[in-house]
């Protein structure tokens, strides 16, 4: 190549990753990227995953299927098989971190050629990571050995981002892939995803670009042409509205290391205040370009030529609005910041970053400080509380969801409110509306996708206990993977209650269920390890009141703890338990004690909504073998009551396409035993052995079955004929495709 010479090539992952590895110069930034930046990345490659296997024809042939462009990224070569990274750094960590990702969750036999091709992508043949850069070298060990990463001290930023990202991206993965998506997944990630490399001469040459790109000027953004579009056409008032502008700049400004909080902030006011709700495209105009969409929409928006006073009051708006989200703003980095505003940010660690635009279509840029404090403190108790009940229900949480209900639900709704008591009735009659209820989550559990939201659960809990008997809860230590382990009161041992429990398959669900679990410090759990659980109880004294009152004799050295007992009416649940206590009567009991603190955390009324109804469920105590007589009617009934989608899996289509019909009974035979379920209106899973709370897909219930971590539910789980022939799920699906019905 001539000197300076630039060149460019279309990669796919398999062909970037192929026997090369990738360091970075000494004058790069450390890996830096967070939790939106990263999410935003998952969020786009699942979505895109899933419209391109929506599609029979690309899943037949793939190779007629359209690329994803992932963006440039400049390079140099040192030697053979050697490059090194001049930009492009933040990005090629993610992937690399998501390929590791990949590949422990593919650790079944039958993936084992998906295996081979990701080991093929993350380690060259001399054992060197692909994305070789020395001070990762320790995080990405641990995280492709599948075990924690022990922070030392003097841990560079990069490694202790590192190994956040790892968890953040495992945990985002589990809850978008199931285990027949898992295998598709992967092949279109390395096969159709493609970023276009510019290959500099030498490293000279490298940097020289590397310092056009970076320091020679920053490169316009949407927020940068929207700004020039309105000074353009504001004439006499164009130092005003610059002023403005500027100040508006400086109130969003709380976190200097997020560079997008401006656009966000300004995505979500153009879409509570002016997107019309009954256009999808003025969300996704908005969401991709701004700028373009003011642009057309000018006659729309009042920003028409020879009116610059218009130009000057949608400044004077945005600039008001911002003056009063940026408590708000500041809440959702923290939770300290305003403890009235903590479920701001709760509900941005759950991924419902959505929660900014129906906040600010509650809020009037002419509103009191305190007025629109209220009003936000109130949209986010409603989200918090409406992906608890999700949660607890086995519905989808993700994005696309939270995305549906603000956009289609909240921002249309908040808009007509005009004070705080206006946005609390109109919430208060949505709850009503709702119809879902805490009372029936009686055999909610750990399941394979579901980690972050039954750590969530768990936190919540304990630190209301905490909070109630008058110690400093630490809601942020609970949610800490690192510091806080999901504890099992029952380790993984049938042969220890067989006599109680015959079938494996019901102890593993019982164990996994939420009045089975804790939270306990890492190091605590470390020293306990797998020991019966009368004589872990005396250890679990040390920890959080609501694991440690499982220890005879605790609540005798909390007078606290026994007023609050008292005074909730939790004497029945809220207790320590003997040696002769039986597995299932303890799961029960602190099953039901959860739920019944999930109504004091969540109740509507201590949340600030009116309640026109008393219903039986909210605040009652209803006895768990009631409530599970009749679970699965009523669960189905309030979903419907809810206006909620059945889930978005395949089983759900089929119901749709009437290839399936509700009740049908399913089979799936490991080690010669077969095991039965069947599937409810909603697509949900329940198996025969243990009832209760369907599985939500159909690998989930199969690794429950199995005993293993991951099954693939589609083929494994069949349907038998009149006959007796059986066929699996996935050719029942793809005749169902074949033949157009699906």
């Amino acid at each position: 190549m001539g000197v300076d010479e630039i060149k460019s090539q279309g990669l796919s992952l398999r062909e970037l990753f192929r026997e090369v590895t990738y360091e970075v110069d000494y004058y790069q930034r450390d890996y830096t990227w967070g939790e939106e930046e990263v999410r935003v990345l998952l969020r786009d490659l699942c979505d895109s995953f899933k419209d391109w296997s929506a599609n029979p024809a690309f899943i037949r042939r793939p190779g007629t299927a359209p690329q994803y462009f992932l963006g440039p990224f400049v390079y140099y070569e040192q030697s053979r098989n050697r490059r090194c990274l001049v930009d492009g750094q933040q990005r090629f960590v993610t992937l690399h971190l998501v390929l590791v990702q990949l590949r422990l969750m593919a650790q079944a036999p039958e993936h084992r050629r998906i295996t081979d091709r990701l080991n093929r992508v993350i380690i060259t043949d001399r054992g060197q990571f692909s994305v070789g850069i020395s001070d990762h070298e320790p995080v990405l060990r641990a995280v492709s050995e599948g075990r924690a990463y022990e922070p030392v001290p003097g841990d560079s930023l990069s490694r202790r981002n590192l190994w956040a990202r790892s968890q953040q991206i495992e945990a985002q993965l589990a809850e978008e892939l199931d285990a027949e998506s898992l295998h598709r997944f992967t092949e279109w990630l390395l096969d159709r995803v493609i970023l276009v490399g510019i290959r500099a001469a030498n490293s000279d040459h490298g940097y020289r670009m590397f310092e056009t790109m970076n320091d020679r000027g920053a490169r316009l953004t949407a927020v940068d042409l929207l700004k020039s579009h309105l000074l353009s056409h504001v004439g006499a008032g164009e130092d005003q509205l610059n002023v403005q502008w500027q100040e508006m700049l400086r109130e969003l400004a709380t976190d200097r290391e997020d560079a997008g909080a401006v656009s966000r902030f300004i995505k979500a006011f153009l879409l509570a205040r002016h997107a019309r709700t009954d256009q999808d495209n003025d969300r996704r105009q908005i969401e991709n370009n701004l700028n373009v969409w003011v642009r057309q929409q000018s006659q729309y928006l009042g920003l028409v030529k020879g009116r610059p006073e218009n130009f000057l009051q949608f400044v004077q708006d945005l600039l008001k609005s911002a003056r009063l989200f940026r408590p708000i703003l500041a809440a959702s980095r923290h939770p300290k910041t305003d403890d009235r505003l903590e479920a701001v940010y709760f509900n941005e660690r759950n991924g419902l970053g959505a929660q900014t635009a129906a906040i600010v279509a509650a809020i009037d840029p002419d509103d009191r400080p305190s007025d629109a404090k209220d009003k936000g403190r109130l949209v986010a108790a409603y989200m918090d509380r409406w992906y608890t009940l999700r949660v607890l229900h086995d519905l989808p949480v993700q994005s696309a969801d939270a995305d549906r209900l603000v956009h289609h639900t909240l921002v249309p709704l908040l808009r007509t409110c005009r004070t705080p008591a206006d946005v609390a009735s109109a919430l208060g009659d949505l709850i009503q509306r709702d119809g879902l209820s805490i009372s029936e989550a009686v055999t909610l559990g750990l399941r394979g996708n579901n980690t972050h939201q039954i750590r969530y659960l768990l936190a919540r809990a304990a630190a209301f206990v905490e909070e109630s008997c008058q110690r400093s809860p630490d809601v942020l230590a609970f949610l800490d993977r690192d510091r806080f382990h999901i504890e099992h009161l029952w380790a993984n041992h049938h042969h220890r209650v067989a006599s109680e429990i015959p079938d494996p398959v019901v102890f593993r669900s019982r164990r996994n269920q939420l009045g089975g679990l804790g939270l306990l410090e890492g190091r605590e759990n470390s020293s306990i390890n797998d020991l019966p659980l009368h004589e872990k109880a005396p250890l679990y004294a040390r920890s959080n009141v609501l694991l440690g009152v499982i220890a005879p004799g605790y609540d005798r050295r909390n007078p606290l703890l026994r007023e609050f007992v008292r005074t909730h009416q939790l004497d029945r649940l809220l207790r320590s338990f003997g040696p002769r206590e039986s597995m299932t009567s303890v799961v029960q009991t602190r099953q039901e004690l959860y739920l019944r603190l999930f109504h004091g955390i969540w109740d509507p009324e201590g949340l600030g909504f009116p309640r026109a109804v008393q219903t039986q469920d909210e605040g009652a105590e209803e006895p768990v073998q009631q409530v599970r007589q009749t679970q699965t009617q009523t669960q189905t009934q309030t979903r419907r009551k809810a206006g909620a989608r059945r889930r978005r899996t395949d089983v759900a289509r089929m119901l749709d396409a009437d290839v399936l019909k509700a009740g049908t009974q399913i089979v799936l035979t490991y080690r010669s035993v077969d095991h039965w379920a069947a599937i409810d209106e909603d697509g949900g899973i329940i198996l025969t052995a243990t009832g209760g709370t369907p599985y939500g897909r159909v690998h989930e219930a199969g690794a429950v079955v199995r005993g293993t971590k991951t099954c693939q539910g589609m083929n494994e789980w069949h349907v038998e004929d009149a006959t007796g022939e059986r066929v699996s799920l996935r050719t029942l699906r793809d005749r169902a495709m074949a033949t157009g019905v699906l």
